[in-house]
């Protein structure tokens, strides 16, 4: 059952092979100058987007060349933005139940590294995500590496 549950899950957060991003509208601007403005307010916004499956929100924070990968055992599972976004937007919004948690690792003037934890009832994600700081002055993640471990 666990097996089965985390299989279902961990192909959630994998599926979606078809790109969807949208240039953004003035109202995603205004937002984006928000929500990137430092590296604390993109992580609450990464969990945000990922509790809560918003393609918009991750949209915002995620560099336009931001890579995912996740560890599948022996193998390395791989997601572009366009592709991450799709799949949400695709979803929909969703209350996934979950518990979030983060750390700041290390930062910078211009990098950030923090892991977010989200604790399921049977395993436990583990994301370490790397913030950059553009030429514009705001942050966006350009990585993430997903663990999953069993609780």
């Amino acid at each position: 059952m666990k097996k089965t549950l985390f299989s279902c899950l961990l192909m959630v957060f994998l599926s979606g092979t078809v790109g969807y991003s949208s240039p953004l509208n003035n109202d995603d601007r205004l937002l984006k100058k928000s929500v990137n403005s430092k590296p604390f307010t993109v992580v609450n916004a990464f969990i945000e987007a990922i509790v809560h499956t918003d393609a918009r929100l991750l949209n915002l924070v995620l560099n336009e060349n931001a890579k995912v990968c996740v560890c599948l055992g022996t193998k390395l599972g791989r997601q572009s933005k366009k592709q991450l976004v799709s799949f949400y937007h695709k979803l929909g919004k969703t209350e996934m139940n979950c518990e979030s948690d983060y750390e700041i690792i290390s930062s910078s003037n211009t990098l950030t590294v923090v892991r977010v934890d989200l604790k399921f009832p049977l395993f436990v994600q583990k994301n370490f995500i790397t913030i950059e700081r553009g030429e514009d002055g705001l942050w966006e993640i350009t990585q993430v590496n997903r663990f999953n471990e069993n609780i």
